[in-house]
């Protein structure tokens, strides 16, 4: 007798109520129907999403595409993507992203994999641009955007990206969704490995992912109730090194660089440091005042904004709240 696969995904997506978990039965199980693992499977999922920073009722916000890795060329590599405004989205005081549901939709800790991690060699990323995207109907594909000479650096150096997770055997289910914090933050440490071949390369931004993806690690940490004293002082490492190499092109992102580089100071206790580089927002605004005499083109507004976020968390750096969520 022949199955018929769609009659059954839809089935399926009528008893358990989310597509998301119709593409986990069938992984799981095949396509069939089983009341028993219909119940267990929706059992684990409520269990899981509890102790993975899921919470409310509503729809749910992911949804899920395929890529494909470009180092290994693993095929159908799960992508969890945020519906459009599905969650009212805070920052912290180092610009790390707060979820909350919205619009009917539950709450959902998007840091915990919105990092893609393919369980072959472990090549990882939050960027889905990193990965190949294949075509389908009505869709055009996509290559990698990374370098050739850094994905053939990052195929040499697969053994390293497993010496990371060296505990785990099933790399598949270790990452799956619902993820822990400490599967969360393995994933991270992956796309620090891929961020560092890229460095060393003199890839534009890689400095800034790294110290970005530390401070992600810092705020799983936090929400833990762990210390995160050393990542943060990693992330500061990493965001010293993107201002003095100039590794950002974009001036918004180095004016967002230089402000985190003072609020990280703060953090850290290191008020000299962090009021040696405030000031350098009134030097660099000054050079540009000059520079518009010759081309009025230019503008103020980046250095003002970061200026301004600088010097408020300055102004409050006694005040006990000015870091709590950090």
């Amino acid at each position: 007798m022949t199955i018929d696969v769609e009659e059954v995904k839809r089935r399926l997506a009528a008893l358990l109520g989310d597509q998301n978990l119709v593409n986990e039965y069938i992984r799981r199980y095949g396509p069939m129907i089983n009341i028993k693992y219909i119940k267990e499977i929706k059992e684990q999922k409520s269990e899981a999403l509890q102790l993975a920073g899921e919470s409310g009722s509503g729809n749910d916000p992911v949804y899920e595409i395929e890529l494909q890795c470009p180092v290994c060329n693993q095929e159908k590599i799960v992508c969890h993507e945020l519906r459009a405004k599905s969650q009212q989205i805070l920052f912290n005081r180092f610009m790390m992203p707060i979820y909350t549901g919205t619009l009917g939709y539950k709450t959902v800790n998007y840091s915990l994999i919105y990092t893609t991690v393919c369980p072959r060699c472990l090549f990882a990323s939050p960027d889905k641009k990193d990965f190949n995207r294949p075509p389908k109907a009505g869709e055009v594909g996509a290559k990698s955007q990374i370098t050739a000479n850094v994905l053939m650096a990052l195929q040499e150096k697969t053994g390293e990206r497993k010496a990371l997770v060296k505990t785990i055997s099933d790399y598949d289910a270790y990452f799956k969704r619902p993820r822990t914090a400490e599967a969360a933050i393995a994933s991270i440490r992956l796309s620090m490995a891929r961020a560092g071949v890229e460095a060393w390369y003199e890839q534009p931004y890689s400095f800034y992912k790294l110290g970005s993806y530390a401070l992600r690690i810092a705020q799983i940490l936090k929400s833990a109730d762990r210390d995160n004293t050393d990542t943060l002082r990693e992330a500061l490492d990493f965001f010293d090194e993107a201002f003095k190499t100039s590794n950002c092109p974009s001036e918004e992102i180095e004016m967002q660089t230089l402000y985190t580089i003072v609020a990280l100071n703060l953090k850290l206790g290191d008020e000299r440091k962090a009021n040696s580089y405030l000031s350098v927002f009134g030097t660099l605004l000054g050079q540009r005042i000059g520079e518009m005499k010759a081309n009025p083109a230019l503008n103020l507004s980046s250095i003002d904004k970061w200026m301004e976020k600088a010097r408020f968390i300055w102004d409050d750096r006694d005040q006990g709240y000015i870091f709590e969520n950090e």
